[in-house]
């Protein structure tokens, strides 16, 4: 019988001898991973909102995107966190409310235009929600505790298929919003000092909270 090949094993069974990765002894105990210490809002998300400078993008003779660098804005934008009762967690990068170079037809799919507004990104960031489907184990997912006044949140980031563990600390402000203060990058040894303050949205849809963690508890076990 023939044997698959070496990656297509990988990404069919998703071992841990073929998952590399880091800083498992830093992992929060997921044995004590949760609210249960101090309860906040799961059901739905909790979102950040920033801004950056960015260009416009508009439809090339190739029916592809580019941006147009003669036009500066400022783009509303919001970073999301998605907490679940039993202390996973899935982390998504900056979301704004346009369609730009997405793949993902927002207007087909639920009808949205653009708009340059903290309103318009948490639409497309739930229509995106809504259809989503099998993700990745462990890249942007992790876990979460909460104790007293405090809050940490951790999830792994990729780098050349190795996996390298963030941790952000801050504090609870009340049942439905919490503010991180403390990041720090364990494979860059890096610590940077922030302020986002993290809201809740209701939102009935939420993306699978299985990960490698807590499908994998021993292996991340530790004192803490």
């Amino acid at each position: 019988m023939k044997t698959l090949p070496v990656f297509l094993f990988c990404f069919v069974v998703a071992l841990s001898s073929c998952l590399r990765i880091a800083h498992k002894k830093h992992v929060i105990n997921p044995y004590k991973i949760g609210d249960k210490l101090r309860p906040i809002r799961t059901d739905g998300y909790y979102y950040n909102e920033t801004e950056s400078k960015s260009f416009p993008y508009y439809r090339n003779a190739t029916r592809g995107f580019s941006q147009d660098s003669t036009k500066p804005y400022l783009q509303k934008q919001i970073r999301v966190l998605s907490l679940c009762k039993d202390g996973s967690l899935f982390k998504f990068g900056l979301l704004n409310g346009f369609q730009e170079n997405w793949a993902f037809d927002f207007h087909e799919r639920c009808g949205l235009d653009d708009f340059n507004s903290v309103e318009s990104a948490k639409r497309h960031f739930e229509c995106y929600m809504k259809d989503q489907r099998k993700v990745h184990p462990i890249w942007d997912k992790g876990v979460f505790k909460t104790e007293n006044d405090s809050i940490v949140v951790q999830y792994y980031v990729n780098s050349q298929a190795e996996y390298f563990l963030v941790e952000k600390r801050g504090r609870i402000l009340n049942d439905s919003s919490f503010i991180l203060t403390v990041s720090h990058d364990y494979y860059l040894k890096e610590t940077e000092h922030i302020n986002q303050l993290y809201k809740f949205q209701h939102f009935d849809v939420k993306p699978d909270s299985t990960n490698y963690i807590t499908r994998h508890k021993k292996r991340f076990k530790n004192k803490n």
